[in-house]
């Protein structure tokens, strides 16, 4: 026969003996009432910890919206725990745009506007929302500044390490100065 197979079997039937003899002095430890009641409180501290440990967990958060008269109010909010601060602010943003709980105020930008990307780098927020954040409504020519200044503020009040927020819309920085190309000449045109 195969030296190796046999010495399988023998490692395999070894170990079988050790299990049951294993087994049967656990069930005679556990035929002691206080030790089985030991056991029960060890495995119902063991699954509590686990379900804590691995289980979906929400943190409060306060975000700030405005008001009609263009003031900003806190409202506490559950969010679902991450973890990172690229994922955190992440989850804070998309629970700032779905907008305010509270009738009395109003949300920041418009619905189905989304977070697209979010990087965090030494204290610093490179955060990417949707073009839809860009359309402003009727007779309310201040609403995107107010919405930044809205989000800014609830991602700041929600990640106390955060130094400065980089929002863009849609791939673009809302109110930057755009400059011209070499010295105010534009760009020349190549060709014949």
């Amino acid at each position: 026969m195969n030296p190796l197979l046999d010495r399988l079997r023998r490692y395999l039937r070894i170990a079988g003996e050790a299990l049951a003899v294993a087994w049967k002095l656990t069930l005679r430890w556990l035929a002691i009432p206080v030790n089985l009641c030991l056991a029960i409180l060890g495995l119902a501290f063991v699954v509590s910890l686990s379900s804590w440990t691995f289980g979906e967990s929400f943190e409060q958060a306060v975000l700030f919206f405005p008001d009609a008269r263009g003031s900003l109010h806190g409202e506490l909010r559950d969010v679902p725990h991450s973890w990172g601060s690229e994922a955190r602010a992440g989850m804070i943003a998309s629970e700032f745009l779905l907008g305010p709980a509270q009738a009395s105020l109003l949300p920041a930008f418009p619905p189905g506007t989304r977070v697209e990307s979010a990087l965090y780098r030494r204290g610093r927020l490179f955060l990417d929302i949707s073009a839809t954040a860009a359309l402003v409504p009727a007779g309310q020519p201040g609403a995107v500044k107010i919405g930044i200044a809205a989000l800014e503020r609830s991602l700041k009040a929600a990640m106390p390490g955060l130094k400065r927020l980089s929002l863009t819309i849609g791939g673009q920085e809302p109110y930057a100065v755009g400059l011209k190309a070499e010295g105010g000449k534009g760009i020349k045109k190549t060709g014949k």
